[in-house]
């Protein structure tokens, strides 16, 4: 990937919203460039999407848990569970996990009594054996790109 390449995209990190004209004084390009270069990365399937970032708990979706499941190791049940779970619209994440876990999803919900009937619908999936829910009480950092920008900015060096 180019040096320029690489600074288009730490700056759509840090601002997709602003206009092309600011990104591309901020490279040194001018706008055709980072909006050929912007195409370009699309293609490339590099930029995946451009989105709104909104604040959860301003529309009401105060408590943000992690929940852990260990499930029946037998690929047919979990392959079923992941169909229904990644349905389940309170669920933003949904990963698979190597160790004691067998996977870890990311739920936003109102309350409390809103995480317990998707903790106890979770628990009536086939083959699903126990979960382990962690509550969010504080968040100290929410900077999902940061690692991404470390990386963009230590490749070019």
């Amino acid at each position: 990937m180019r040096d320029i390449e690489r600074r288009i995209l730490c700056e759509l990190l840090k601002d997709s919203a602003r206009p092309l004209i600011e990104i591309a004084r901020k490279v040194g390009a001018s706008r055709q460039t980072v909006a050929k270069k912007i195409q370009e990365l699309k293609a490339k399937g590099i930029i995946s999407a451009f989105t709104a970032e909104l604040n959860p708990t301003a529309l009401g979706l105060k408590t943000k848990a992690y929940v852990f499941l260990q499930e029946d190791p037998r690929a047919e049940i979990r392959k079923r569970n992941e169909t229904i779970i990644k349905k389940m619209p309170n669920v933003g994440e949904f990963h698979r996990l190597f160790g004691r876990y067998s996977a870890i999803l990311v739920a936003l919900v109102k309350d409390g009594e809103e995480l317990k009937r998707l903790v106890r619908r979770i628990h009536k999936l086939k083959g699903v054996r126990g979960t382990e829910t962690f509550i969010v009480h504080s968040t100290l950092k929410d900077e999902p790109e940061a690692p991404l920008i470390h990386f963009l900015k230590s490749e070019r060096s």
